[in-house]
């Protein structure tokens, strides 16, 4: 008299072990919750069969032990493995009751468990650590369940959710989504599988944000990945971190030039912050890449070619958020810092989302208000705005001419000002990409004046008199970006002098503090 408690994988002939194949051929009788018999009487008809609906485990876990016990072969079937949120558990424990039933020889027959074969639908989304989570609070509380989201979002590791919603838990996958990004970036890529190894099979890969917002049923399963997750091919792939180890090994074996190309610390410059952080690199032999969007960004650095060394490069051109993600991941640099403008919040989002959803190690590097910022901010004796829109919106109100001298990125908004093809004069960097983007919003001729700095008092004085300005506006950039000599200029002609505010006070590290982690990871 033998009991098997055989765990049929999604419930089809081929996805069911050898083993559990010929543990139901020797059984006279199969029982199990009323799907799971439905799904295997096809294949043995011949077959006495007992099922329950959900609920009443206890009731078909004492009846295969008393069958069993009265010397027959009996077989309690489960989805996926009996021991994976299956009965085998349950039997054990009634057994350990139920005195009579000490003499049955139970088999306990392992099968290939939802988690397992969606991923394999889905890609390799568990190919490192991972949890597996049921969110049905039939037999756990579910505070209990939200703790082991929190931990295992917290420990970064992909996530495989069983049960994740019902009629009455329709909202339960909502929740866990909600939990995990507290932790994760909202572009994690995530899965899901519905009737695996069965009729209306269906799979899906999208991110958490959007898995968020998906209705799936008690025969779907979920995945959610981990930082190191992502999509290749239309596949969910979660890299373990063979080819990482390889680099690794080529990194030690060429020195500071195998760190240069496989990793190194990257900075993301094009400010006074960076600059800065570039010429520490190069007296202190620091490998490092430095990122610049422009010609012009890259010329100012390489003002600095007397300390040029090779353990330092500058790699010019804008990156997409997907372009920055590919690079890092193929080069796995060791330290990100972004010591980007405050005002480039796409850029800044960007590069936070990809260090998480990389584990990269990501510091902000942020400006310090020098003596002349604090006084500004105090006087009050020129307008200050947080944005570009309200310091438009400020000149709406205003006549005569104004002179732009923040750059091309937020230009566009200044075209919602009356008669702005007469009014507005920029003055920007001569590159061809910039000039383009000033053309092609109607700003030509004498309006658009594309030069390259540092200007002096007397150039600003003779610029705002050439073109008869009334209104300068400049950001708060201090002496390196010839903020004094714009302001001793206004204040001289008797013009508005309109300042964009560094911005909010971020948090962060402030330049030495970056110095001196930088010198760390030397």
């Amino acid at each position: 008299m033998s009991l098997y408690i055989v765990g049929i994988g999604p419930g089809s002939m081929e996805g069911m072990t050898l083993e559990a194949r010929d543990a139901l051929k020797r059984c006279s009788i199969i029982a199990g919750y009323t799907v799971y018999t439905d799904l295997v009487k096809a294949y043995y008809p011949e077959k006495e069969y007992y099922s329950t609906p959900m609920r009443r485990e206890e009731e078909r876990c004492r009846y295969v032990l008393e069958r069993a016990d009265g010397g027959l072969d009996v077989a309690l079937v489960c989805s996926g493995d009996a021991g994976i949120y299956g009965m085998a558990g349950l039997v054990f424990q009634l057994r350990e009751e139920m005195k009579e039933t000490k003499e049955i020889e139970i088999q306990v027959i392992p099968g290939v468990t939802a988690a397992s074969s969606g991923a394999a639908l889905l890609g390799a989304p568990l190919t490192n650590d991972f949890a597996v989570i049921s969110l049905s609070d039939l037999l756990t509380p579910l505070e209990t369940i939200q703790n082991r989201l929190r931990c295992a979002a917290m420990g970064d590791m992909a996530i495989c959710l069983y049960n994740p919603s019902s009629r009455k838990r329709a909202d339960y996958l909502k929740m866990a989504c909600d939990i995990i990004l507290e932790y994760q970036s909202p572009e994690i890529i995530c899965g899901y599988v519905k009737n695996i190894g069965r009729v209306g099979e269906e799979k899906k890969i999208l991110t958490l944000k959007e898995l968020r917002e998906e209705q799936v049923d008690m025969f779907t399963t979920v995945y959610i990945g981990c930082g190191m997750t992502r999509e290749i091919s239309g596949r969910m792939v979660t890299p373990r971190g063979y080819r990482l180890h390889r680099n690794e090994k080529q990194m030690v074996a060429a020195g500071e030039e195998g760190v240069r190309k496989y990793g190194g610390i990257w900075i993301f410059g094009g400010t006074t912050e960076g600059r800065l952080l570039y010429r520490h690199c190069l007296e202190k032999k620091i490998p490092a890449s430095v990122f610049v969007a422009t010609s012009y960004g890259r010329q100012i650095l390489e003002q600095e070619r007397a300390l040029e060394q090779e353990s330092v490069v500058i790699r010019a051109g804008r990156l997409t958020k997907e372009k920055m993600r590919d690079a890092m991941e193929r080069e796995r640099p060791v330290l990100v810092l972004d010591a980007t403008h405050p005002h480039a919040l796409e850029v800044s989002e960007n590069i936070r989302s990809v260090c998480r959803i990389l584990n990269i190690p990501c510091q902000r590097v942020v400006r310090d208000l020098t003596e002349e910022d604090k006084h500004q901010e105090a006087s009050g004796k020129s307008p200050c705005f947080d944005t570009v829109q309200e310091a438009v919106t400020f000149l709406q109100e205003k006549t005569g001419n104004i002179l732009v001298t923040t750059g091309s990125r937020e230009l566009h908004r200044y075209t919602s000002l009356t008669d702005y093809r007469e009014r507005l004069y920029v003055r920007v960097l001569p590159d061809a990409e910039t000039i383009r983007t000033c053309t092609d919003m109607g700003i030509r001729g004498r309006h658009l004046l594309a030069m390259q700095g540092p200007f002096s008092e007397e150039m600003n004085r003779a610029v705002i008199k050439e073109y008869d300005i009334r209104w300068l506006v400049t950001k708060q950039s201090g002496d390196p970006g010839g903020f004094p000599e714009k302001q001793k200029a206004a204040k001289e002609l008797d013009v508005g002098l309109i300042v964009i505010r560094k911005g909010k006070r971020e948090s962060g590290i402030g330049i030495e503090e970056a110095k001196e982690i930088l010198e760390e990871w030397k």
